[in-house]
């Protein structure tokens, strides 16, 4: 690219403003450091923070640099109808506030998957275990290399600096501060994230030399703004795959992933757990309106600004809206911008490094040396979110190298995740599913999922002698769920007629009240025990 690069139109209000954010964040990591004094509190933050604050950081949790980029460069190139994937979001949030907050904040004392183990055994803890961390050990090195690679763009700085050094300082204010640290890191990270994507709305509706209502106009009339496709077909982008998505995306975000399942018991009850996923809503519908929107505004101000986006960034939508931040906004907003970009994704990251180190010490650590002392427990929680981020700093540099890792990261995680929500369901709101049930029905999910992904990239009009999964791959992820749920509860009617879940491990029943959830913990330890 001949074009001017940000690394000298960086004024010092730029710089300012880039090292107050990474200053302020480490340094916020070091004082909630200094209340880490047990595991419990490491990961779970003494169960008293606000619900608005949790809310905040399930939100930041979730998005990441991908919608700070992706959804910018996804209505650039097309319109915004990916919008649509978050209309279910609130049958999600009804459904987990209604039975999984309950669930879990009375059957587990911090590992999600502690669930599947009292409901299906051991087996099923563990594959839940290894799904999550596969996943998120892959998730952190793609995001990570993805925003670095955005940065490296923006600014000729080397990509590989600047994933070791994101990385080291996201480990740094996550190893000291625990969940606490990270869920106020968070807060900031979030509005951060929220205030930058405003200032690029009004930034491209007020700059240059076309009002807004040219702006708007032009990007009405190329169809920038069309929102739903009602028009049925399984291979391409309806409302009715994106709704599907998403409803399958969030409902499987929200009752069986770690990151989030954590935050449900860090509020001291259950109405501020509830509270928790109702602000995180707000949040996330308002950063995906304004950043989906930010792409559609940006093609139509190109359009009335003709000459300003070099053809080599048009053909690469993602890479418009780093473009625009670089070359179109004033000194200050782009280091404000910039700080929002290293917001959005060292919130996902902090995120995934505790929440990896509470299943590593929770899951693993706790069984295989259940003598150790709190003080070594803490030790090894600190040390599992080093590793942790360590191997997703190596896994970072590793992808820039190797472009089709990339690919094969998401296809292993969506094998290896394959059928999480569907386990989770038929545990909970089936009484009539067993052990031997659910083990069948995974090895069937997993079956279809895997040849669901090896055959699905494949030309339709190619014959072959075995069949194909010929539909849009949006569609596996619900498919997915749904064979794992109707196979394990067949397979359960067959293999165990009669069966019938233990009282208080589905929604059936007498509800779950009296003792707090730490009494019944001990108590159910003092069970186990004997």
């Amino acid at each position: 690219m001949e074009t001017q690069g940000i690394e000298s139109a960086l004024t010092w209000i730029d710089w300012s403003l880039l090292f107050v954010y990474f200053g302020f964040v480490i340094w916020l990591g070091s004082h909630f450091g200094k209340k880490q004094t047990s595991s419990d509190h490491y990961f779970l933050g003494g169960r008293n923070l606000p619900g608005w604050a949790v809310g905040i950081s399930i939100f930041a949790t979730i998005i990441s640099s991908w919608a700070f980029l992706g959804l910018p460069g996804k209505s650039f190139k097309d319109d915004i109808q990916f919008l649509m994937s978050i209309v279910p979001i609130p049958i999600a949030m009804w459904v987990c506030t209604k039975y999984f907050i309950p669930l879990f904040r009375n059957k587990v004392k911090l590992s999600a998957y502690e669930y599947l183990e009292r409901r299906f055994g051991l087996f099923a803890r563990f594959y839940g275990n290894i799904a999550f961390i596969s996943g998120h050990i892959f998730k952190m090195g793609v995001v990570l290399m993805l925003m670095c690679k955005a940065l490296g763009a923006m600014t000729g700085w080397n990509v590989d600096t600047l994933i070791v050094l994101i990385g080291l300082a996201t480990i740094t204010y996550t190893f000291f501060g625990g969940i606490e640290g990270v869920v106020w890191t968070d807060v900031t990270q979030g509005i951060l994230l929220l205030g930058g994507g405003f200032v690029s709305i009004l930034f491209l509706l007020f700059s240059g030399t076309a009002g807004p209502s040219e702006v708007l106009g032009t990007a009405y009339e190329a169809g920038k703004f069309k929102v739903a496709d009602f028009s049925f077909d399984w291979n391409t982008i309806s409302v009715y795959v994106m709704l599907a998505f998403g409803l399958n995306l969030y409902m499987a975000k929200y009752s069986t992933d770690q990151t989030v399942v954590q935050r449900y018991l860090l509020s001291p009850n259950e109405k501020e757990a509830g509270k928790s996923l109702w602000v995180s809503l707000a949040f996330m519908a308002a950063v995906w309106v304004i950043f989906i929107n930010i792409g559609a505004l940006l093609w139509a101000f190109y359009e009335v600004h003709p000459g300003l986006l070099p053809d080599t960034v048009r053909a690469e939508p993602d890479a418009v809206f780093a473009y625009f931040i670089g070359h179109q906004l004033p000194p200050g907003l782009t280091g404000l911008i910039l700080a929002g970009l290293f917001a959005a994704s060292m919130s996902t990251l902090s995120s995934d490094l505790n929440s990896l180190g509470s299943v590593v010490v929770d899951d693993f650590y706790n069984k295989i040396k259940k003598n150790a002392t709190d003080t070594q427990r803490l030790r090894f929680s600190r040390a599992s979110v080093l590793v942790s981020g360590i191997i997703g700093i190596f896994l970072a540099i590793a992808l820039t190298r190797v472009q089709s890792i990339v690919d094969a990261a998401f296809w292993f995680a969506s094998i290896m995740a394959g059928g999480m929500m569907g386990m989770f369901f038929v545990g909970l709101f089936t009484q009539r599913c067993s052990k031997p049930g659910l083990y069948a029905g995974l090895v069937v999910g997993v079956t279809f999922i895997v040849w669901a992904t090896l055959t699905s990239p494949m030309d339709p009009n190619v014959a072959t002698w075995y069949p194909k999964f010929s539909i849009h791959m949006f569609w596996l992820g619900p498919l997915g769920n749904i064979v794992v749920f109707v196979a394990a509860y067949l397979f359960s009617l067959v293999l165990t007629p009669g069966y019938v879940a233990p009282e208080g491990l589905t929604i059936y029943g007498k509800p779950r009240t009296g003792p707090a959830p730490e009494v019944l913990q001990r108590k159910e330890a003092a069970e186990d025990a004997s």
